[in-house]
């Protein structure tokens, strides 16, 4: 394992500063050709901003040209988007992803398909230079910069070899450099005994995933679903404790919706719904949560927008519905959503209320449905939310805290349904069997 001296330079260097200058002759360093310029070098490399299906932006972050029309970029920036856009490197010029061809979670990497070619990218073959420090580049004011790193001992692991970096503020997603100017691979935030770090990859794994790149580009959409996290089975679940500030609601969920199943489990496991808001309450009908948006939202934001960056398909049941304790996903409406998908994250819990025969006879009439006689019994005798039949998907029911559902649905609330006294769930539980 190579030996990697510590050097870290704590000013930031004008392109000018070249590494080959005298300064740097008098140490000891076996001379390299150089086989590249900074300058071209820095127009491989592209901003990339990524968006949830709502249009809304979710992630900025870098990436750089491998070939003319594949670029590479970690998987954490990219995963759980539904479409993303690069431009060339502090620029507005972007363009559109077309999706991607190869991704690794060991490695941390992606690779996309671009809408343009490139004929400035990198070339990975000469990226295995012997260095005792890396560069990386950045742009500001229009003029290039470089910054200068020592690497850390190599960390080898089973399946993955990387180098922590000295200096942190170089940006996660840029190539970095060694002497002879080529890339000595991508930055990136890695777990390691110390915490997360800062860390080379080098480019001897990006050209590992570049073996395994398809020929056609699948949708972004698709990598939402792509883990290697190994979550609990459905069949060791008993039910889940929803922890708010104002008591705990405990809900089962049915196996008669599996992917809601599957994907509120998920949810769970990865802390997604800790410490958001129950930003919707409306008497007598519901309380809402699950929004991204709610996490560290003010007095005044304007929330509810935001899920976990995918939507999922409809899926009606027969025989479940809106009753009282009823828990289901909530969408956007038609306009804004022509597909008619329920948000990936964003639930609500019916608190209802009874309806006399009269209500459910106009109900009917306005929607073109027909409820049953069991349906018809519990809206008159125990109450529910039956306009809201056919048009969500109901995915789980209240076992225990409909007491702390009600209360919740009668606090004081906005024009906007929010209310006004904050109530966060905490977080939410396994009860396992």
């Amino acid at each position: 394992m190579l030996r990697y001296s510590l050097l870290l330079l704590l000013s930031v260097f004008v392109l000018g500063c070249n590494p080959g200058s005298k300064s740097n002759s008098k140490k000891k360093r076996k001379k390299v050709f150089v086989k590249a310029s900074y300058d071209s070098n820095v127009k491989a490399i592209v901003s990339i901003e990524t968006y949830d299906h709502y249009t809304r932006r979710l992630k900025s972050g870098y990436g750089f040209y491998i070939t003319s029309d594949i670029v590479v970029t970690n998987l954490d920036l990219i995963k759980g988007c539904y479409k993303a856009k690069i431009a060339p490197m502090n620029t507005d010029d972007f363009t559109d992803i077309r999706g991607f061809v190869a991704y690794s979670f060991n490695y941390n990497l992606v690779l996309l398909k671009t809408q343009y070619k490139n004929l400035k990218h990198l070339k990975l073959k000469y990226s295995e230079a012997e260095a005792d420090s890396i560069y990386s580049l950045f742009r500001k004011n229009k003029k290039l910069f470089i910054r200068k790193s020592g690497l850390l001992k190599e960390i080898n692991r089973d399946t993955v070899s990387f180098f922590p970096v000295t200096n942190k503020a170089m940006s996660a997603g840029k190539p970095a450099f060694a002497f002879n100017h080529m890339p000595f691979g991508i930055l990136q935030k890695r777990k390691t005994d110390e915490g997360e770090q800062l860390c080379v990859l080098p480019s001897k794994w990006i050209e590992e995933l570049q073996k395994k790149a398809k020929r056609n580009p699948s949708s972004l959409y698709d990598l939402r679903t792509k883990t290697n996290k190994v979550y609990p089975s459905y069949k060791k679940i008993k039910g889940f404790r929803i922890v708010t500030d104002m008591g705990n609601i405990e809900i089962r969920l049915f196996n008669e919706t599996p992917k809601y199943r599957d994907n509120f489990i998920k949810l769970v496991s990865d802390h997604f719904y800790d410490s958001l808001l129950v930003h919707r309450v409306i008497r007598n009908f519901l309380i809402q949560t699950g929004a991204a948006d709610t996490k560290y939202a003010k007095k005044d934001d304007v929330v509810g927008w935001q899920g976990p960056g995918y939507t999922l398909p409809m899926n009606i049941h027969p025989g479940i519905f809106h009753w009282r304790g009823a828990v289901a996903a909530s969408k956007l409406p038609e306009g804004r959503n022509p597909k008619n998908r329920s948000d990936g994250s964003q639930f609500y819990i019916v608190s209802g209320r009874h309806f006399s025969d009269e209500e459910l006879d106009e109900i009917e009439q306005e929607k073109g449905i027909k409820f049953t006689p069991k349906q018809r019994e519990v809206y008159k005798n125990i109450g529910g939310a039956p306009h809201l039949d056919g048009d969500y998907t109901v995915f789980g029911e209240v076992t225990k805290g409909m007491d702390v559902v009600d209360r919740i649905a009668n606090v004081k609330t906005y024009a906007v349904d929010r209310p006004v006294k904050d109530i966060r769930v905490k977080t939410i539980e396994i009860i396992w069997k």
